[in-house]
């Protein structure tokens, strides 16, 4: 869509809502954050208006979006899956009871976008703004991953693309083909410091759904992701070329670099 228009964001946590709001700032849109989740602070330099709201609180998201004439919205940022248990608002919390599948693309597209839409408010796809922050297909850091990195790169990302097609998380982690984590609600970060407890040198595995809403929890890394990598002395990040975005891109490579890690973007057909 050209031309200038008020966009509207709902940020969790992390650095892909600020990179986000930047970029619809350099378009010459407007920008209006509803914070879910994180402190924002962040966002008060970048948005032109920002408020905070709780976790499932549609009604409220709405009437601000509305009230400053928001036609489209991103959805950005990390947010607990935990949260989907008991929060929000009563319209918010009736619609989720009555789905009997309440992953995370089920919600959002029969939720939240329903709710959106009848509104008159449509959801974009961040790629639509930061699409050249995809990750490119093939090795990125300087060291490449040895022979048995090379067959946990492979077979962790066949198990990530099970574990994401089942709506469960987007991240596995293993070593030597056992796999000693994988993501459910506790997020990307956690899961690794689990599978990290366990041994040196794990592979970190993450991948996009099969079919993959583009609106809404594309599979990101970015600093905090290597810092956690560092911090287990993780060997491997592997990662779906094309579908995730790596975001702080040269400050990523740089730490991985330092620290031994490879980071490998894998084409969907491998």
């Amino acid at each position: 869509m050209g031309g200038r228009e008020v966009v509207g964001l709902i940020a969790g946590a992390g650095r892909l809502p600020v990179l986000l709001a930047t970029a619809a700032k350099s378009r010459g849109h407007s920008v209006v954050a509803v914070i879910v989740e994180g402190d924002g602070s962040a966002l008060a330099g970048v948005v032109d208006a920002s408020y905070r709201a709780g976790f499932g609180e549609m009604r409220r998201i709405i009437d601000l979006f509305t009230s400053r004439g928001v036609r489209r919205v991103l959805f950005a940022g990390r947010v607990s899956r935990a949260r989907m248990v008991g929060e929000g608002d009563e319209v918010f919390r009736e619609r989720v009871q009555r789905l009997g599948n309440r992953g995370d693309q089920m919600v959002f597209q029969q939720v939240g976008v329903e709710m959106l839409s009848q509104a008159g408010i449509d959801v974009a796809s961040p790629f639509e703004f930061v699409g050249h922050l995809r990750v490119d297909e093939g090795i990125l850091t300087s060291r490449a991953p040895t022979d048995s990195e090379w067959e946990d790169v492979r077979v962790g990302m066949r198990l990530a693309r099970a574990v994401s097609a089942l709506d469960l998380g987007q991240t596995v982690v293993l070593k030597h083909g056992i796999v000693l984590a994988v993501e459910a609600a506790e997020g990307t970060d956690e899961a690794i410091r689990r599978g990290g407890s366990y041994a040196q040198g794990v592979a970190v595995a993450k991948a996009a759904r099969p079919h993959q809403d583009q609106r809404f929890d594309i599979p990101a890394v970015g600093l905090q992701t290597i810092e956690t990598m560092v911090g287990v002395r993780a060997a491997v990040l592997a990662v779906e070329a094309g579908g995730t975005l790596l975001l702080d891109r040269d400050e990523c490579l740089a730490l991985a670099d330092r620290s031994g890690i490879t980071i490998v973007g894998v084409p969907l057909s491998s």
